[in-house]
């Protein structure tokens, strides 16, 4: 089936995919101006919603575009329901825009924003990577250096570090700072097993990621401890484990970084306790809300 052969929400309205039309003097469309959030939902119902809610809200403060009151839980759901994904696990983007306006680079002192929202199921391709581990690739810049603690609409570093992750083969790219420095990769976060302790870069600088304050929080209650540090490319290489955390993979291993092996090359313990941890947490979670 298309992907524009399912529903969309649209500024209140359910709408069909192929239907659905935004102005092009929309200043997300124009700029960039714009914020969204990725969630995944487990057998129809949004896992950590909440929490991706506060931090649309916080940047949406933040930039000034005012997210409209409703209840998205309500909304979203219906929405799963609608594309047929009611019992199934899902991909959920909820997009915000500062909406139609002159298109001038200064914003309008009034502007109505544009919100809308996108259902797909999870792509299958992510169980096998899940089990037998997945191969990065270093991409030598920072994502960005402005307001990176938002999840804006300018995506074409992520877009442009996909795309050199791809070619070379590897499932993802980490972002590098100084040359030496892991920050992020392009839709993850990266985490390094080093004895009995996770290590992870510091979230200056990065996205605080919903999925990676979670897995922070399951291995505290495994007795496994963490440590907010810079962490070198050095340092990845002499892991004993590693892997990478996001809403809609959950949690990736790594095997190898380009043409180096990480450890056995194999997923391991620690990380698929976490794995398990994870998985049964989400899932319960989203079933009480």
């Amino acid at each position: 089936m298309s992907y524009l052969d399912g529903i969309v929400f649209l500024d209140g309205r359910y709408v069909a995919a192929r239907r659905a039309k935004v102005s092009v003097f929309d200043r997300g469309l124009l700029y960039g101006d714009g914020l969204f959030e990725t969630m995944r939902a487990y057998g129809g119902r949004i896992f950590g919603l909440d929490e991706h809610l506060q931090r649309l809200r916080r940047s949406s403060d933040a930039l000034g575009i005012p997210l409209p009151e409703r209840d998205w839980r309500k909304t979203l759901e219906e929405l799963l329901r609608r594309n047929r994904l009611g019992k199934g696990d899902a991909w959920v983007r909820l997009n915000l825009t500062r909406g139609a306006a002159a298109p001038d680079i200064l914003p309008p002192r009034r502007a109505r924003a544009t919100v809308f929202a996108l259902v797909k199921p999870v792509p299958s391709g992510f169980s096998p990577i899940q089990r037998r581990g997945a191969q990065i690739t270093l991409l030598t810049y920072s994502r960005h250096s402005f307001m990176p603690e938002h999840k804006s609409l300018n995506y074409l570093p992520t877009i442009l570090g996909k795309s050199a992750a791809a070619q070379r083969g590897a499932y993802e790219g980490l972002f590098v700072r100084d040359g030496r420095y892991l920050m992020e990769g392009t839709t993850s976060s990266i985490f390094l097993v080093r004895g009995d302790k996770l290590q992870t870069p510091p979230v200056e600088g990065i996205l605080p990621g919903v999925t990676r304050r979670i897995i922070s929080q399951l291995a505290a209650e495994e007795g496994i401890g963490l440590v907010e540090r810079d962490t070198s490319v050095a340092m990845l290489k002499k892991a004993d484990e590693a892997f990478l955390t996001s809403s809609v993979a959950e949690i990736v291993p790594v095997v190898r970084l380009d043409a180096h092996r990480i450890a056995t090359g194999k997923p391991g313990p620690v990380t698929k306790l976490l794995q398990r941890r994870y998985r049964t947490f989400a899932r319960r979670a989203a079933a009480a809300d």
